[in-house]
């Protein structure tokens, strides 16, 4: 028996679900970030409360099963996509829902005047950004506790 999936935007009502799904993708992923359902809803907080917010929620007959969290960014080049929260409830990934919430942010945005989507990705995912068309910039992800960066400045 198969399926239905559909697509809507993101509603406030969808955060604390939405929540729960994020928390449970971090601990089944090997990322050593760990992620509970406050820092989880803050993060979707943050994102939704964003004047250029997009997000859309991903269900499986009725039922949230994941989202695309996105915000539009104003660049010297025009509108950018940036960054953004893809996830997908791991009983339902593998069904490609997240390649089809991934098609219909795109055309979104593109319907919105962005022209570019610009992220960072761990390995796992940057192999199927790249499958879709993404370039390596020369650009380097830089990261550093700010308590070891004022440590260092004051020698």
């Amino acid at each position: 028996m198969s399926k239905k999936i559909s697509f809507r935007k993101t509603k406030a009502a969808d955060i604390k679900e939405l929540a729960c799904i994020y928390t449970q993708v971090y601990e089944a992923e090997c990322y050593k970030e760990k992620w509970d359902y406050t820092q989880s809803k803050k993060l979707l907080d943050f994102y939704f409360k964003l004047e250029t917010f997009i997000g859309f929620t991903s269900l499986c007959d009725g039922k949230v099963c994941g989202a695309f969290f996105s915000y539009i960014k104003p660049w010297w080049d025009g509108k950018h996509l940036a960054e953004g929260e893809i996830f997908i409830d791991p009983k339902f990934q593998n069904k490609h829902i997240g390649t089809d919430l991934y098609f219909t942010m795109m055309k979104y945005a593109y319907k919105k005047g962005c022209r570019v989507h610009e992220l960072v990705a761990y390995k796992k995912p940057a192999s199927w950004y790249k499958k879709i068309g993404f370039k390596e910039t020369k650009l380097i992800h830089l990261f550093a506790s700010i308590k070891d960066v004022i440590s260092r400045m004051e020698k």
